[in-house]
């Protein structure tokens, strides 16, 4: 309970800064205060957990210091001025009661109610599972957050490779590190901030289509194509459905079998709620400061006021370690915006002074982030920073591997330029040169996650072509048949989505993860080891040590440890302990001594690598539930 108290206490201090920085209605500042509120913990725990590491004295360090500027205000405004300002609200219409509870709050719930039955679901026999989406994400995702609170070393371990320091962007996992280290447990300590980060996500979204657009009617269309839209992939299963209805109904039962999940077809774009924001917690992050950076960089290019691009900047700096492809992505589209800006506007020397104010910004508190963790990882390592061309197609046509996948987005996004204004389409332009990067240059080891970059361009452009509807349907006034035009737009643009959601709701807590045994093993590991202690187990991706425990172990998943570029560490190490589970005690004990490893974890991971090794006779038993054994190397025998 402390530690959900803590981190409500910064969403009050960040709707009370909002109040000052912005004079808008309630539901604006509801917005921004969460915003501000997780970026004051967020990144503010950085600068006292160096100091003092990860523990609860930064973090009480870390709220006097936030509550600090709200006494300086009241002691130099006075209470009755404050108690004024927080309480008044501007009537300014860009949302309404009625888009918040029959839009925003429907979109919200169907994100909530997946998070709920995805994240650490109780089973009757004791143990917890995922669905579909976060069987394989979720895992890292708790190693980071039991790790930095468990160890409490600042800047934090990679867990999932001993000796290796965390340069994935992790801020958003500290956030839930931060509720965990007060008590709260693992799984609220994940989901109350994830449905705090997704309600302003969709809020988020719908500004920043309103602020494009200035008009509702596209707003309110443009959330619903983008939460629940998903491209063309129906059309297989329903073609399919024809000769066989099991075609169709496999949709809710097989694995990854969803018109967005759909390879053999190559069906790759995904549903953003499903695939992006339940499973990536650093994506539903980015995706949260994208959008009032956008917002800001839109609002300041419009306005020309610097006021926008200094709370932008400040904003943008701290993006790095949230999510570094939404940085880059933000990067790339402000560049556009800037180059257009200095092309077309009357005012170039106060619009350079924006941009060189806004890029030194940055750079003083960005770079330093980048080069400490970001430029270690990446610079000099090949798996990074490649030239590759059209993304993940192999088989299809290029026009029509776009057609299908993004739908009415693609199809109709020519004529909406068209449509655009200028200001519009210098955003147009600049999400089209971050869609061009993204064609060309592959950003990390696995090509399939340069969609972090593409979905930023397709938010962009499927606001461009809400709005071009919204037009469309108004120039068909008295047409016979708009109405059933409009509702066959709305279900191709649809459909895809909405199947997916239904699928990924259905597979809620029917894949176990950690067993009732799993669960009791690492609750005794937390207690009674070292929280920095090295383990040896298999790289399955299913680990109560590092997952459950916050422990270091000796090499992780692949899907971890490989696809963060870690791909020569992988290898060598994935080999080694695969020998060790075939070795003798001297081979075990002169490896472990030489890796710093002090114990042996012997599951049933473990022994389907081998469930007769030998030399486990020779260790130390320290404790075993059920088939979860844990060993230690001792002086019991010898081999």
């Amino acid at each position: 309970m402390i530690g959900i108290i803590y981190y409500l206490l910064f969403l009050v201090l960040g709707f009370i800064y909002s109040k000052y920085i912005f004079k808008k209605n309630f539901y604006f500042h509801l917005w921004i205060g969460m915003i501000l509120g997780n970026v004051i913990l967020m990144f503010g725990i950085i600068i006292p957990s160096f100091i003092f590491d990860f523990t609860i004295i930064s973090h009480i360090i870390l709220l006097i210091i936030a509550i600090i500027p709200l006494i300086i205000i009241i002691i130099k405004k006075g209470f009755n001025s404050f108690k004024k300002r927080v309480f008044t609200f501007l009537n300014d219409g860009e949302m309404s009661g009625k888009i918040f509870l029959l839009l925003i709050i429907p979109i919200f719930f169907v994100i909530a109610i997946l998070l709920t039955n995805h994240i650490l679901v109780p089973l009757e026999n004791g143990a917890v599972a995922s669905g579909q989406s976060t069987y394989g994400d979720l895992n890292m995702h708790l190693g980071f957050i039991t790790s930095i609170a468990e160890q409490k070393v600042f800047p934090p371990n990679y867990a999932f490779l001993s000796g290796t320091k965390l340069n994935y962007p992790f801020l958003v996992d500290s956030l839930s590190s931060s509720l965990y280290l007060f008590g709260t447990s693992l799984r609220m300590s994940i989901l109350i901030p994830s449905y705090v980060l997704s309600l302003s996500l969709v809020m988020g979204f719908y500004f920043l289509s309103y602020k494009i657009t200035s008009n509702k009617r596209a707003a309110i269309i443009s959330c619903i194509f983008f939460f629940l839209g998903g491209g063309l992939g129906f059309i297989y299963f329903l073609d399919g459905a024809k000769g066989d209805i099991a075609s169709f109904t496999r949709i809710f039962t097989d694995y990854y079998h969803t018109p967005t999940n759909f390879n053999e077809m190559n069906i790759r774009w995904a549903n953003p709620i499903c695939d992006m924001i339940i499973p990536q917690r650093t994506t539903m992050a980015g995706w949260f400061m994208l959008m009032p950076t956008l917002w800001l960089l839109i609002e300041g290019s419009k306005t020309g006021k610097r006021k926008y691009f200094v709370i932008l900047a400040l904003l943008a700096s701290t993006m790095p370690m949230i999510h570094t492809h939404s940085f880059l992505a933000l990067g790339v589209i402000s560049l556009g915006m800037m180059i257009i800006d200095l092309i077309i506007k009357k005012d170039k020397k106060q619009t350079f002074y924006n941009y060189l104010i806004y890029g030194l910004i940055v750079i003083l508190i960005a770079f330093p982030q980048l080069f400490y963790w970001t430029f270690s990882q990446t610079i000099g390592n090949e798996s990074f920073l490649k030239y590759h061309f059209n993304w993940v197609n192999k088989v299809d046509p290029y026009i029509w591997f776009y057609v299908k996948n993004w739908g009415i987005t693609f199809i109709f996004l020519i004529p909406a330029f068209i449509y655009a204004d200028k200001d519009n389409k210098k955003i147009i332009i600049s999400a089209f040169l971050l869609f061009l990067l993204a064609e060309f240059i592959i950003f990390q080891p696995n090509e399939y996650d340069n969609n972090k970059l593409f979905f930023v361009s397709y938010m962009i452009f499927i606001i461009m072509v809400s709005n071009y509807l919204i037009y469309l349907f108004n120039k068909l006034k008295g047409v016979k048949g708009r109405i059933f035009f409009s509702i066959i737009i709305i279900i191709l643009g649809t459909l895809s989505g909405v199947l997916t959601i239904g699928r990924e709701y259905k597979s809620g807590g029917i894949y176990q993860t950690f067993s009732h045994d799993m669960i009791k093993m690492s609750d005794y590991i937390k207690k009674n080891t070292d929280s920095e202690s090295i383990f040896l187990t298999s790289d399955t991706h299913i680990n109560p040590i590092v997952s459950l425990a916050g422990r270091n172990i000796y090499v992780g998943s692949s899907l971890y440890v490989y696809f963060h570029g870690f791909i020569d560490e992988y290898n060598n190490r994935s080999m080694e302990i695969h020998n060790m589970y075939f070795s003798n005690y001297e081979e075990l004990k002169d490896f472990c001594k030489e890796n710093n490893i002090t114990y042996i974890y012997y599951g049933d991971y473990e022994k389907a690598i081998n469930d007769n090794w030998y030399t486990i006779n020779y260790l130390e038993k320290v404790i075993g539930f059920g088939s979860e054994e844990l060993y230690k190397i001792g002086a019991n025998n010898e081999e």
